[in-house]
């Protein structure tokens, strides 16, 4: 009986294309792509800063809990405060501001219109505001004075204070008042420029 030979024994082990290597291989990290991650995260904490400085600068909210402002703002609408403004220029007259009485320590805000600037002579004769001698003519819907205050005879303002009044007159605790007075710049919380109530919605002049 012939045995016929295994030519593939015979021949010897197969040959591998490539050696076994049991080393673990350790790849280079990919600095572009290190890179782009780094600034992607950069980016997002950019956007989230600005968007965080953004809303506290022009997003910060007060509630009307009086009727000191009608008829332009009435109580409960929502406004937006712009607390930076005042960091670059002074209120002037005709201003919607927040601020906060003195003595007051519950934090809320009050509202009032700026009506006269420190160094400005004011006083109210007849339910009538003079500045300066001059009459105000607020820009705003007012109603009329019965009470002049502290405003009968005439004050001098001195720097940094300013006479605050609400739009209507006659249930306003303003700068009329002794327990409101004149109000420092320092609690001046900034400027009303929006009225965010959806039935009232709009710019603050």
């Amino acid at each position: 009986m012939r045995v016929i030979p295994n030519k593939r024994a015979a021949a010897g082990p197969v040959p591998t294309s490539r050696t076994l290597d049991f080393r673990k291989r350790r790849s280079k990290p990919d600095i572009r792509k290190i890179r782009r991650v780094f600034i992607l995260i950069l980016e997002i904490a950019a956007v989230v800063f600005a968007a965080y400085l953004v809303i506290s600068a022009f997003c910060t909210q007060v509630v009307m809990t009086e009727e000191s402002m009608e008829p332009q703002l009435m109580a409960q609408d929502r406004l937006l405060i712009d607390r930076v403004i005042y960091r670059m220029k002074d209120p002037k007259q005709g201003d919607v501001v927040a601020f906060s009485s003195p003595g007051d320590l519950s934090g809320r805000y009050s509202v009032k219109r700026v009506v006269a600037t420190p160094g400005q002579k004011v006083s109210i004769k007849g339910g009538v505001i003079y500045v300066d001698d001059k009459v105000y003519t607020a820009p705003a819907q007012t109603t009329t004075i019965r009470d002049a205050g502290l405003a009968t005879s005439e004050i001098t303002l001195g720097k940094d204070e300013y006479f605050l009044l609400g739009d209507n007159r006659d249930v306003s605790e303003d700068s009329r008042y002794t327990s409101v007075g004149n109000i420092l710049k320092r609690q001046i919380r900034g400027k009303i420029w929006l009225d965010a109530t959806p039935r009232h919605f709009g710019v603050v002049d």
